[in-house]
Order: structure tokens, then C-alpha cells, then sequence
């Protein structure tokens, strides 16, 4: 099947999303870049929409862009590596492999948007509580349990997206509830559910 027809079937059954997200979407579906949807990539596609909630999509999707820097609809060892490296994270070749074997459903030794969204939608709560605070870790880049405003910009940069002052604001005009100047763990926490 046609990536075009592909697309069009999308829209009739979700209508809830955008058209850059169903480019999106149909681009991290057709992993071998053939402009053709064969069974396996459109089975994989439809699991993955089937499980999540177009909000949690969207949310996973701009985590997934994180990773997938050159923007292949697809995360590979080296590239997760470079991420948790950039991040701070001391983490090997092997536990890399670890995490993408763990997400590689049709095992071409790559991450898809699609097993990545299958992967954070099948976490348990204590999983998913655990990958939170990791992720928290990221930006806590002194350690002592908050996010500051040039913390969390040092992150972005790191990541290849710088943030304006003005959206490092607004970000934290909607996360920090108690208005310290500071994001805490559980501020983080509601900000990501």
C-alpha cells in the first residue's frame, strides 16, 4: 500500500490529527523509505495508535524528535548513545543495545517512533515513575533536586533546541505550581502526565 494511501486511510479513522503529524507519522511508519506501507510497518503503526491517546502521542512524538535528531523516524545505538552522553548520563554500548532491543519489535536494530511509543505505553507505574525521574535527572544538572530556568536551558541547547527567555517563562509559568522559581521532581511529575 501507498504511503499517499496510507495517509488517507489515517485521516478517515483519526481524524484528530494535523496534517504535519500524519507526515510525521507516515514517515517513522515507512522504515525502509520505499514510499510503500507493507504489512509488518502498517500492523506496527496501527498497535501504536490503537494504544495511545492522540495527546499522549503528541507528547511522545516531541520526546521522540530528542532522540531521532536527524530526524530518520528511527533511533539507533550510536544516536541513543550521543543523547545520554550529551545528557550526562554515563551509559554504554551495551545498555544502549539493552534499551533498543527491549523497543525493537521487528528486530532491524533500530528504535521506531512507533516501538517507542508501544515501549512507554506497556511501562508500569513504577517503570514509568523510575524513566520520570531519570528524566528529571537530565535537567538537574547541579543535583540538588530542582530545575532552574538556566538548567533547563543549558538542556534544551544540549539537545539542539535552544529556548528563548521568553519560553524558558512560559514553561516555567506552567510548571512551577508554587511559584519558587524552581521545578520540583513532583512539579515535573504533573508537567509530564
Amino acid at each position: 500500500v501507498s504511503t499517499q494511501s496510507t495517509g488517507r486511510f489515517l485521516n478517515v479513522v483519526r481524524d484528530d490529527f494535523s496534517k504535519s503529524e500524519l507526515k510525521f507519522l507516515i514517515k517513522c511508519a515507512d522504515k525502509d523509505e520505499n514510499g510503500k506501507m507493507d504489512c509488518s510497518e502498517f500492523v506496527l503503526m496501527m498497535s501504536a495508535l490503537h494504544v495511545a491517546k492522540i495527546e499522549k502521542i503528541r507528547e511522545l512524538r516531541d520526546m521522540f524528535k530528542c532522540f531521532d535528531r536527524k530526524g530518520r523516524g528511527y533511533v539507533d545505538v550510536p544516536e541513543l548513545g550521543r543523547l545520554m552522553s550529551k545528557s550526562g548520563i554515563k551509559i554504554t554500548k551495551e545498555e544502549c543495545q539493552k534499551i533498543l532491543d527491549e523497543a525493537d519489535i521487528d528486530r532491524d536494530g533500530k528504535m521506531s517512533f512507533f516501538e517507542f511509543v508501544l515501549l512507554m505505553e506497556n511501562m508500569t507505574e513504577d517503570e514509568e515513575e523510575k524513566a520520570l525521574y531519570e528524566a528529571f535527572q537530565l535537567f538537574d544538572l547541579n543535583g540538588d533536586g530542582t530545575i532552574d530556568r538556566a538548567e533547563l536551558g543549558n538542556v534544551y541547547k544540549q539537545l539542539g533546541q535552544e529556548l528563548s527567555p521568553e519560553e524558558i517563562d512560559l514553561m516555567f509559568k506552567q510548571t512551577d505550581a508554587d511559584k519558587n522559581g524552581k521545578i520540583s521532581f513532583d512539579e515535573f511529575k504533573t508537567m509530564a502526565n
